[in-house]
């Protein structure tokens, strides 16, 4: 029978390295500042969780831009939608700096990096472009 809180592999044989993650050995990557972050997609998935935060700032504060002077009938209202846009746009670009910062670049082979990457900008870009000018025109309709 093991002790209480002992987790797998901890009972009666467990030799050295029990319970380690398979393929890295017992103790690597500890050092002065505690273990090494695990390599993977956890920083790929914190950027997207920025991004999420990001987008749902940007959507409350355009829907409280569009709202509040309606409501209270003073354009002074408006500011509180726009600060909320403008800090949306920061964590964008913050959460996109602080990924790159972390995340090491791969190395490139000897071909071209991606064929047709230019051509997807450049539809992002427009697609960008054409929702932004039906928002100023659904905003203007309704102002």
């Amino acid at each position: 029978m093991t002790a209480p809180g002992a987790g797998p592999g901890a009972g009666a044989g467990a030799g050295p390295g029990a319970g380690a993650r398979p393929g890295i050995p017992p103790g690597a990557g500890t050092g002065p500042a505690g273990p090494a972050p695990a390599p993977g997609l956890q920083p790929e998935r914190t950027e997207l969780a920025w991004r999420r935060t990001a987008l749902a700032v940007a959507a409350v504060s355009l829907l409280g831009a569009r709202l509040l002077p309606a409501l209270f009938g003073h354009a002074v209202w408006l500011l509180p939608g726009l600060v909320g846009t403008g800090l949306a746009g920061y964590l964008w670009i913050a959460a996109r700096r602080r990924h790159a910062r972390r995340t090491p670049v791969p190395a490139r082979g000897p071909g071209p990096d991606t064929p047709g990457a230019g051509l997807l900008a450049l539809t992002g870009a427009v697609g960008v472009a054409i929702g932004l000018g039906a928002l100023a025109v659904v905003i203007s309709l309704h102002v």
